[in-house]
């Protein structure tokens, strides 16, 4: 990664902002390896924006034709 790159890494409270979740979960989310991938730059962790869309994305409901009302 370029170090043009490293200044697009989002924060987790970038993260939380962006997605709803709170930072708490997504630091328990590190924790127990599960979410979003991340960088850890020396003691700082970011997020890749790419990683962040791809997760939001795998989020994404798709909601069918609503059926009509039978009359009764």
């Amino acid at each position: 990664m370029s170090r043009s790159g490293f200044s697009n890494l989002l924060t987790p409270q970038q993260v939380a902002a962006l997605t709803g979740l709170s930072a708490e979960t997504l630091a328990q989310w590190r924790s127990q390896g599960r979410g979003l991938p991340y960088l850890k730059v020396g003691r700082a962790v970011r997020y890749d924006p790419a990683d962040v869309q791809a997760y939001l994305e795998g989020c994404r409901v798709s909601v069918s034709a609503p059926k009509e009302r039978r009359q009764k």
